[in-house]
């Protein structure tokens, strides 16, 4: 399959990734009139902004919520809450607040977290299960090749996966990058997280918002799916592990690092777990982000990377970065 815009007379743009750096740039380009191809290698939109579903229950199993340290962020969040598709979930008390935010809100999709990427995908050419295997620049466009065969075309392209992934797309691609650009882009180091989903046979003992957060241990946090409103009928833990466990058992089998989480967790929750469930996040978050929101890469035709590694952590930082890479485009296009 070939697809191409009408590159003589049209603006267009391949965005490779459909988290939420590459679908707040796609929304952005489109809503400008440029035409956006996105491609993404699951099966679905999203990312980490994810949500699963087995035994029954429901889980946010990887981003739980957000909260904004901008009145930028906080308008893109009303306009969540408006689409009928985020709202709010708990307040931190005053002294546990990060002066950076604006409020104690702490927000998640609805009704539940991969609502968000969903929403904003709809109406948009988006093309899941399609990993793109190279790219290059050939006269004035981006040409894109996946490992299916498909290919497709368009005059600028923002690159959106986890930096890792980008740099090997880049060197499969036989792009060389200038030796700062190189240099920023590989100094930035992702910690992984290890995701343990949990059906339970009774109600955990957690805070009435349903999060326990930890700063000693192997575990990160405890989420508590059903008092969330994600899975309203059936008791549903999300536990996240700290970054330093995820690292030394990230190639343990499932049972290994289950018994070893539900060990130190059920203790506490006084439940037992009826099922539960393994997620890997090799690229869960950039220790330290580049400071600036995105960078470019090739001149012409236009070719820039973006993504949470850039500006600052999470949700916010991902959605900002998209929308920067975007406004640069259409200075350009």
């Amino acid at each position: 399959m070939a697809i191409e815009s009408n590159l003589d007379q049209e603006p267009s743009c391949l965005i490779v990734g459909s988290g939420i750096a590459g679908l707040m740039a796609a929304r952005e380009l489109n809503r400008q009139g440029i035409q956006v191809i996105v491609l993404e290698k699951a099966r679905g939109v999203g990312g980490r902004m994810a949500t699963r579903r087995f035994g029954g229950a429901v889980y946010d199993h990887g981003t739980q919520y957000f909260a904004p340290s901008s009145a930028w962020f906080q308008s893109r969040i009303a306009e969540w809450i408006d689409e009928g598709v985020a709202r709010e979930w708990f307040r931190v008390r005053a002294y546990e607040m990060d002066t950076r935010y604006l409020s104690s809100a702490r927000y998640c999709g609805s009704p539940a977290m991969t609502s968000i990427p969903k929403v904003i995908a709809s109406g948009m050419n988006v093309y899941t299960g399609e990993k793109v295997a190279r790219i290059y620049a050939e006269g004035e466009c981006w040409h894109a090749v996946t490992e299916k065969g498909s290919q497709f075309s368009a005059r600028s392209c923002i690159l959106t996966p986890p930096v890792p992934q980008t740099l090997d797309l880049l060197a499969a691609s036989e792009i060389t990058l200038e030796g700062a650009t190189h240099d920023a882009l590989t100094d930035l180091v992702y910690e992984p997280c290890i995701t343990l989903m949990v059906t339970c046979d009774s109600k955990p003992s957690l805070p009435e918002n349903g999060v326990l957060e930890f700063e000693r241990g192997n575990l990160r946090r405890i989420m508590d799916n059903q008092r969330k409103g994600v899975s309203p009928d059936v008791p549903a833990l999300t536990i996240h592990a700290t970054g330093d466990f995820s690292a030394a058992h990230f190639n343990d089998s499932d049972e290994q690092v289950a018994h070893l989480l539900l060990d130190e967790a059920l203790p506490m929750l006084r439940c037992d777990a009826e099922s539960w469930q393994v997620h890997r996040w090799r690229y869960s978050q950039v220790l330290t982000p580049h400071p600036a929101p995105y960078l470019r890469l090739h001149e012409h035709p236009p070719l820039a990377v973006a993504g949470d590694a850039f500006g600052v952590n999470g949700v916010e930082g991902a959605a900002r970065s998209g929308m920067e890479a975007a406004n640069m485009l259409l200075r350009l296009l």
